[in-house]
């Protein structure tokens, strides 16, 4: 295993580690965690076919806004979790947790939009004091 391999590894292991004592996260051992893209977009759900099962039709596929999100990675201090589960509530619902670290949690249910999806990142971004307004040339139509 590289030595990226080796560092993503250890990164997953310290957030579900963070995660699992967060009140309101408690993540468990039996949801996946995928941080391989940094911490601007760390991926949470029940299993990593959850982007398929619960995008809704308007979306473009979290792979995609991954790689928006990538030039951020060195600018985000605190981590964004997009956690999806289908018992979420359809509207994404931003909070951010301070226990035991800093990170910003984007609940995702089944349907959410990608509207939806830019306001929560958007709040998130004006937290961690990176300028919004280099979101505003994420156009839903480029990626149709």
């Amino acid at each position: 295993m590289n030595s990226y391999n080796n560092g993503v590894k250890l990164y997953e292991a310290q957030l579900r580690e963070w995660l699992s004592k967060c009140p309101s996260c408690a993540l468990s051992p039996q949801v996946s965690l995928h941080a391989r893209r940094g911490t601007a977009m760390v991926q949470v759900g029940q299993s990593f076919e959850f982007d398929e099962r619960l995008r809704g039709q308007s979306n473009p596929p979290n792979r995609m806004i991954a790689d928006l999100l990538l030039p951020y990675n060195g600018k985000v201090k605190n981590p964004i979790i997009f956690w999806l589960n289908s018992s979420f509530p359809r509207d994404s619902a931003y909070q951010l947790h301070e226990e035991p670290v800093v990170h910003h949690v984007l609940r995702l249910g089944a349907g959410y939009t990608f509207t939806t999806l830019l306001e929560g990142l958007k709040t998130a971004f004006k937290a961690e004091k990176i300028d919004v307004d280099s979101l505003s040339d994420w156009d839903l139509k480029k990626w149709k």
